[in-house]
């Protein structure tokens, strides 16, 4: 089915802006609200965010400027639509001009209330020169402004009007991004009405709605994100362990939600069960403490008395996620904290990310590294990475190796993984190494 270029461009516009997968927020928005909150103030406007359904305390006449501005705002967004439209029927596409005037509407529109915000709704959908899926479109943007700016108005919109809702993906994206927002100030609000709709809706509170909801507790009451995961029956636990930990951002945020985590898993019977929660919780941990720097993570690993389970899972986490010039201060601090061979482990998954991702540093880095086993696991994660594109450089970090089983497993690694238009130099090295 075709849609329209009005419908799509605005429909893009929203995933971009608004992260349609990622429940991202638009660069900005805090600012806009506090501005719009300050004119609020100064125009005598008293808004309850705990009670969006409450009618404002405004006078007649504010009421009705602001109904004004709502349709006049409707009926700029329809005709820029209309001419939208005609741009496509022409083969076109939007100039510059015409891109700046969206980036100009949706400036408008996240300056809208809630009420006015269904004013406008109401007007796009009455507005019958439009084409069906132009006029969706534009319904299905202005709804998700208001599950982005209102949470709550977006979802009381919802149990009024459902049928404005029927726009695939959308109904249950504004729902999850509606509750991870809301949950972040009043989690149990949000909750009260999971469990008031939940059989009302049940094509649109997800199992990915109620990670948005389990998300937005974590940020404040990591206890209470790890307790709904029984209360809201997710069918994939460990999703809700992954959607708390990643919400941990911070030191400190870790060391609550750890001391949550910890609480949350001695309720389990299942010893596989906790073990697969603790893999995906330290993983999580690891990954946003590596970029907070070595520093910041160090110091917090010391001062949280891991277990040498969660530790294990912890350093795993790093492999992937450490930034390559903290690349050196994790190994060492690996080869130092972990036993020997799960260290070995450890550090031979580091420097292969680190090797692919920058083979130059990670080379400059073992020409320094001190003697021990730390640098020999090093090495031979080295080795066997470049060996494929710079086979001899590799063969002479292998030799560095004390003789033994690690350095030959080495070598007939490079031996392997030499490259196949290089023949002659892989046939004498075989030879040298007595490879067949």
């Amino acid at each position: 089915m075709k849609i329209s270029i009005a419908a799509s461009i605005l429909i893009l516009l929203v995933a971009a802006l608004l992260g349609f997968h990622g429940h991202q927020r638009l660069l900005g928005v805090r600012e806009t609200h506090a501005k719009l909150a300050a004119s609020a103030s100064e125009l005598g406007i008293s808004i309850d965010p705990s009670r969006p359904e409450a009618n404002v305390r405004i006078t007649r006449r504010e009421r009705v400027n602001k109904e004004a501005d709502a349709k006049a705002a409707a009926a700029e967004f329809i005709a820029f639509a209309k001419e939208l439209e005609g741009i496509e029927k022409n083969g076109r596409q939007p100039d510059e001009g015409q891109r700046k005037r969206i980036m100009e509407l949706l400036d408008r529109m996240m300056s809208l209330d809630p009420s006015q915000l269904k004013i406008l709704i109401a007007e796009v959908r009455a507005a019958k020169e439009l084409k069906d899926q132009t006029r969706e479109g534009l319904i299905s943007f202005s709804i998700m402004t208001l599950a982005n700016e209102h949470p709550q108005a977006a979802l009381a919109m919802l149990t009024e009007s459902s049928d404005l809702f029927k726009s695939e993906g959308m109904g249950t994206h504004v729902v999850s991004s509606s509750l991870a927002k809301w949950a972040k100030d009043d989690p149990l609000a949000a909750l009260e009405w999971v469990r008031k709709n939940r059989d009302k809706f049940p094509d649109l509170i997800t199992d990915d709605a109620k990670r948005g909801l389990i998300t937005g507790t974590a940020i404040e009451n990591p206890g209470l994100a790890f307790k709904l995961i029984g209360e809201l029956d997710l069918k994939e636990g460990h999703q809700g362990i992954s959607s708390i930990t990643s919400a941990a951002k911070t030191p400190a945020e870790c060391t609550a939600t750890l001391a949550a985590l910890r609480e949350y898993l001695a309720t389990l019977p299942d010893e596989n069960e906790k073990k697969e929660h603790n893999n995906t919780a330290m993983n999580n941990f690891a990954g946003n403490l590596a970029r907070e720097g070595f520093v910041a993570g160090s110091k917090w690993v010391s001062e949280a008395n891991l277990t040498p389970a969660e530790l294990e899972s912890f350093t795993s986490g790093l492999q992937s996620s450490v930034k390559g010039g903290d690349s050196g201060k994790w190994i060492d601090w690996i080869g130092k904290n972990l036993p020997p061979e799960k260290a070995a482990e450890r550090i031979e998954g580091l420097v292969g990310n680190w090797t692919r991702n920058d083979y130059q540093a990670a080379g400059k880095w073992l020409a320094t590294a001190a003697d021990g086993p730390a640098k020999n696991a090093a090495v031979r994660s080295y080795a066997v990475t470049v060996s494929s594109y710079e086979p001899a450089t590799a063969a002479q970090w292998a030799m560095t190796l004390p003789a033994g089983k690690p350095r030959e497993a080495t070598l007939k690694r490079i031996y392997q993984n030499w490259p196949a238009d290089d023949s002659a130099a892989k046939e004498a090295f075989a030879k040298e190494h007595g490879f067949k």
